[in-house]
């Protein structure tokens, strides 16, 4: 095969040729001889200062060639990691000033093992929070090792990177992820699609009955996953799984204690047997709790609960003043601040800050609670979207 001048020329030109044309990814693409001679350590760290600590052309562009390098065989997490220890290190923060240039809380050194111990907020973000590239599917599917989930949690919490869910494939692979972290056991793993909507649709009685099934029920597992249900769905409504009750009858006609735990578990999840059974039993006024049932399984039934910073809530307190403006609907007042709420990591501080958030609110008067869903728009806002119009605030 012929090769064309540009392929013969010596690799001391093409890197600077590569370098001057703006790190062009065509280049790369148009010639996997180019790409085999350009593949160095050199050419790497180049590529990665250039793209992901800056925005570069469209937001299209920038987010197609960020894609490409995280899909790219040689960005593994201890690439990465060295990369950021080097591009970083003398500023000492991700976000990459030093304290003269304006930085107040360094974060540093970076929490590899557990990134989502790094905190955050809209006035200190991390430099590379502009990568907006897709998640790929190398980190998205077993086996789930140690430094998958460890790269997988920092892309999620440092960067605002999304699953392709208009590819069909890469949405399968995602979905086959989650069932595979559930059948391997790992519970890290499965926890970051619980608490992630990056990473899929929120945790349902499908998922909790899968976990139970066909995973082994893993108590660690189904407690989490009932938890991200409980989370997305709430408890008011009285859910039923016959399947679910029936696997437990049939686990404590054994003798097995197992049984007994996932029927307390689903008894305060408000997930009945059959639907008369909500007339009869109290389930509202009960919660999740991780001690009833509890037992001493051993080493192949160990029951462990993490606290996550994923969705963790931030309470605010304030006042309300509200005054009826309509069937279901009333208009709330308050002192409720838009910085307080914004001031919260992971990827809710990169959505933008003319997205409205939507606020669970528990107002106690005379010893009685009630909940509101309140719809608080950015000060900056000028038009109000119309979700906030149609149900500015409903009250439950």
């Amino acid at each position: 095969m012929v090769l064309a001048p540009i392929e013969r020329l010596p690799v001391e030109l093409l890197q600077p040729i590569f370098i001057a044309a703006g790190h062009s990814i065509a280049l790369i693409e148009a010639s996997t001889y180019i790409a085999a001679r350009l593949s160095s350590e050199y050419i790497y760290h180049s590529t990665c200062n250039y793209y992901l600590t800056d925005v570069r052309g469209t937001r299209a562009e920038l987010s197609t060639v960020q894609t490409y390098i995280f899909a790219s065989k040689w960005m593994t997490w201890s690439f990465f990691k060295s990369w950021i220890m080097r591009r970083y290190g003398s500023s000492g923060c991700l976000c990459g000033r030093t304290p003269k240039e304006g930085c107040f809380d360094a974060q540093w050194p970076p929490n590899f093992e557990d990134t989502s111990q790094m905190l955050f907020s809209r006035s200190h973000l991390p430099q590379l929070s502009v990568v907006k590239g897709r998640i790929p599917k190398k980190l998205l599917s077993g086996p789930w090792t140690r430094d998958k989930i460890e790269f997988l949690r920092f892309l999620l919490w440092i960067t605002a990177m999304t699953v392709d869910w208009m590819n069909p494939e890469t949405a399968q692979v995602a979905i086959d992820g989650r069932k595979q972290a559930m059948l391997d056991r790992n519970l890290e793993a499965v926890e970051l699609f619980n608490h992630n909507r990056r990473l899929g649709r929120p945790a349902d009685l499908r998922t909790v009955l899968f976990a139970v099934m066909h995973a082994g029920c893993d108590r660690s597992i189904v407690y989490d996953t009932l938890l991200a249900a409980n989370m997305w769905y709430g408890r008011k409504t009285a859910r039923c799984s016959a399947e679910l009750h029936k696997w437990c009858k049939s686990r404590i006609a054994n003798g097995d204690p197992k049984g007994r735990w996932l029927q307390k578990k689903l008894w305060e999840s408000c997930i009945l047997d059959h639907r008369g059974d909500a007339e009869t039993r109290e389930h509202v006024r009960q919660h999740l709790d991780p001690t009833t049932e509890a037992y001493e399984g051993g080493p192949e039934d160990m029951f462990t609960t993490h606290k996550l910073r994923w969705n963790e809530v931030n309470p605010h307190r304030g006042w309300l003043m509200a005054r009826s403006t309509g069937q279901d609907c009333q208009t709330i007042n308050h002192n409720i601040r838009w910085p307080d709420v914004i001031r919260s990591p992971g990827y809710r501080m990169y959505r933008g800050h003319v997205c409205a958030r939507r606020l669970l609110c528990w107002v106690e008067h005379n010893g009685a609670s009630r909940t509101i869903e309140l719809w608080l728009a950015p000060p900056a806002s000028r038009n109000i979207p119309a979700e906030i119009l149609r149900h500015r605030t409903q009250s439950k």
